[in-house]
């Protein structure tokens, strides 16, 4: 089966019992019940399953499974399971009736739990589509599950009595042919009684007594009436009920006892376990306070070598701090020569420009000055000429050299 999580089914017609498929849990604030979806994977149709509902109740951490007893609970309980198939077909979804009142209620957190054996002929069955039974499971695994309600009722065993009697054979009818008589028999009355899934019991189980049988009067020397039995059955049916209120009394006191029993052997287990935890948790807080003494001795000598290095990286720093000091003053020094320099090469650069402009210039009246120059030498080859020829004429006119002197 497609299954998350199964609880054990003693269906009648089978003689070993079978496991039912857990829907959901849910419980009803307003009537302060537990109740419980499972299936058997029966298709009544096509396309269409079985689902039962029982109630859970809860007492001290056992649940019980057991039929709806209130019509009124019935009906609230499939109420809301409708309201839980609606929100697995549709999630998020508004409900289809605006006008049908919604009843608060809240999926019952299952996990870890012992359920006990149930009978699905003691619940209440619907019947809804085959492809709706995982979407429950789904919804019931995922949504957020909360405790189930406590019972205030006192929860016991619902106890189911048969008493019959075992009469002797009767004497036999001399009108009747003879017959060969049976072994006699002696009165014995049978009481049996079997425990069956717990139930909240709210008055004490009435049972079915059968009156005993009554046994044919002794025979008489003379002919007498046969004397009514009613005495005896007005004697001994208040003994029946006695022995089966007695019987109930002492089923009750051992379920009570068995139960005290077996929760202070669950207290004995639980106060072992949590001594246990308590010294596991005492050696670890010893392991876990000497490891952090450990820890910190470490961490005390790393910060002590952490400090002696920083001492030594300050000092470092401190010499340093001087050698770039004085490193600067250096730089500083060059830098205003390296300025002045500067401010040296910028005038000669301003010089040789100035130099370079009259340079300039000479080169731009070099071509005047030279056609000067040859004007200037040809008059004075001119006059050198005039002079030699002038030389050559003197002998001849003496007054003209006065002249010239």
């Amino acid at each position: 089966m497609l299954l998350l999580r199964t609880l054990v089914l003693e269906q009648s017609g089978h003689d070993a019992p079978v496991n039912g498929a857990l829907l959901c849990g849910f419980a009803v604030a307003q009537i302060a019940s537990n109740f419980l979806a499972y299936s058997l994977d029966e298709e009544t149709e096509p396309g269409s399953s079985r689902v039962y509902i029982a109630a859970l109740r809860k007492k001290s951490e056992r649940y019980f499974l057991g039929a709806i007893d209130s019509k009124e609970d019935l009906q609230i309980a499939t109420h809301v399971f409708k309201q839980i198939l609606t929100l697995a077909a549709a999630p998020g979804a508004k409900p289809a009736s605006a006008g049908e009142a919604q009843i608060p209620y809240h999926f019952v957190d299952l996990k870890g739990c012992k359920l006990p054996p149930a009978r699905p002929e003691d619940h209440h069955s619907l019947t809804i589509k085959k492809s709706l039974v995982m979407k429950v499971i789904s919804l019931g695994t995922s949504a957020p599950g909360l405790p189930a309600i406590e019972s205030n009722s006192l929860i016991v065993p619902s106890i189911r009595f048969s008493s019959r009697m075992v009469s002797p054979p009767r004497a036999p009818d001399p009108s009747e042919p003879a017959s060969p008589l049976p072994e006699p028999v002696p009165q014995v009355r049978v009481d049996t009684f079997e425990i069956t899934e717990p139930v909240v019991e709210s008055q004490p189980p009435q049972v079915p007594v059968a009156a005993p049988p009554h046994a044919p009067a002794a025979p008489q020397p003379e002919p007498a009436q046969p004397t009514p039995q009613a005495p005896p059955v007005r004697q001994e049916s208040p003994s029946l009920f006695e022995v089966d209120d007695t019987l109930a009394n002492l089923a009750r006191v051992a379920q009570e006892l068995t139960q005290q029993k077996l929760t202070v052997l669950k207290q004995e287990k639980a106060l072992e376990q949590m001594r246990l935890e308590l010294r596991q948790e005492k050696a670890d807080i010893a392991q876990g306070s000497q490891r952090s003494a450990e820890r910190v001795a470490e961490k005390e000598a790393s910060l002590e070598l952490l400090a002696r290095t920083l001492a030594a990286r300050e000092e470092d720093l401190a010499g340093g701090s001087a050698l770039n000091q004085a490193e600067q003053r250096r730089i500083d020094e060059r830098v205003r020569y390296l300025e002045s320099q500067e401010a040296q090469m910028h005038n000669r650069d301003l010089a040789v420009r100035h130099k370079e402009q009259q340079l300039a210039a000479a080169l731009f009246q070099l071509p005047v000055l030279r056609d000067n120059l040859r004007v200037a030498l040809q008059t004075l080859d001119e006059s050198l000429a005039w002079l030699g020829e002038s030389g050559r004429s003197e002998p001849d006119s003496g007054p003209l050299r006065s002249d010239a002197d």
